[in-house]
């Protein structure tokens, strides 16, 4: 008694195979239609199917697809397609959030920019505002160290010319 396939069971190449075989048998040329029949009567024989097995076989891998499988198709894809929306959604806030980060530095980076420019702007005073100072503490050291020795005794004039002889 001749069993009938689970199309589980079926290698994709074995029914790629079968379907030449078969687009051969509806050929034109007689020689290569009698070939590809010889050749599904041995499949046949090797595997124990029969014709029916067969008809069954391409019905319901080809002809129709079983309505469990279409609608777990179905739920896959409609899980598939949330999935992708969700992502999407995800992927849009993210985007917003990169952009207001963006604006955040760019403005920051201005607030940076101004600030450097106001410093480089103040750096030329600073070194006369010190050269102005180191000055002005010249001139107080020169007229402290006058008056200091204006209040003190003068000592007796030494003779310097002891020293020439």
């Amino acid at each position: 008694m001749a069993r009938a396939p689970d199309p589980k069971d079926i290698d994709p190449r074995e029914i790629k195979i079968l379907s030449d075989i078969l687009a051969l048998v509806l050929d034109e040329q007689p020689g290569h239609a009698v070939t590809a029949l010889e050749r599904i009567r041995q499949m046949a024989r090797r595997d124990g199917v029969t014709g029916g097995a067969l008809k069954n076989l391409f019905i319901t891998r080809i002809g129709t697809v079983a309505q469990r499988d279409a609608a777990m198709r179905e739920k896959h894809l409609r899980d598939r397609v949330q999935d992708l929306e969700h992502r999407l959604s995800q992927s849009e806030t993210d985007t917003r959030t990169a952009q207001l980060r963006l604006g955040r530095c760019q403005m920051d980076m201005g607030l940076l920019q101004v600030e450097v420019a106001t410093f480089r702007m103040q750096k030329p005073w600073r070194y006369i505002a010190l050269a102005f100072a180191a000055g002005a503490g010249l001139l107080v050291g020169i007229a402290g160290t006058q008056f200091y020795h204006s209040l003190t005794v003068a000592r007796g004039a030494i003779d310097r010319a002891a020293y020439l002889r």
